[in-house]
């Protein structure tokens, strides 16, 4: 029985046993309050659990936009990867990442990606970036277990990671207001979005280029 279903039914026997014992309405309504006092606690302590503290590591390079550092930071740090990438993508649309991407592929990154399944422009057009990357041998999934797949994050080698506001598109870079963090070096926290990374992988399905 789950821990909250468990309070609800000890709660109920408090009330029964109230009655029978003759106990004031007012009282019982002390016990209601407490109660539910008790589970906004519980759910808190929860969602607590969720969160994640770790010593820093490593190095950070921030960039901002719009008319930023974004995209050129973003495609330096695809350039830096050796082994893999493993990036979530709520917009992609940028062509500098896009190349950069498949120039990774080229070289023998291993290059995967979760996209969303509304906000890439229209997947299935020969021109849309999605499709140019799946049709050059990049691994893509669509996300459409949830609403929206809104992470915007780029794990290269396992070991560092780039998140932040900023979409992969052209008009994050040209016309909003975006930022972006890049922990270099930081394999603890690589290892904590990686498992995310995959959790939304194993949800999506696989997209295939048409060209």
């Amino acid at each position: 029985m789950k821990l909250r279903d468990k309070f609800f039914t000890n709660l109920l026997s408090l009330f029964i046993a109230a009655w029978l014992t003759g106990w004031a309405p007012n009282a019982l309504a002390r016990h209601a309050s407490m109660g539910s006092a008790l589970l906004e606690a519980l759910d808190e302590a929860a969602q607590s659990r969720e969160s994640t503290s770790l010593p820093s590591q490593g190095t950070v390079e921030i960039a901002f936009s719009p008319n930023g550092a974004c995209t050129a930071a973003t495609v330096r740090f695809i350039g830096q990867a050796k082994q893999s990438i493993r990036l979530a993508a709520y917009g992609l649309t940028s062509t500098p990442i896009g190349q950069a991407l498949v120039e990774a592929q080229k070289r023998g990154v291993d290059v995967r990606l979760v996209v969303d399944r509304e906000h890439n422009g229209r997947r299935n057009s020969p021109n849309s970036m999605v499709n140019f990357l799946a049709s050059n041998g990049i691994q893509v999934r669509v996300d459409t277990a949830v609403r929206i797949q809104h992470n915007k994050v780029l794990i290269v080698d396992g070991k560092s990671v780039q998140n932040g506001s900023f979409n992969f598109t052209n008009a994050a870079q040209t016309s909003n207001a975006e930022n972006i963090i890049i922990h270099r070096d930081f394999p603890e926290l690589a290892k904590l979005f990686t498992r995310n990374w995959e959790h939304l992988w194993s949800e999506s399905e696989t997209f295939r280029g048409t060209y």
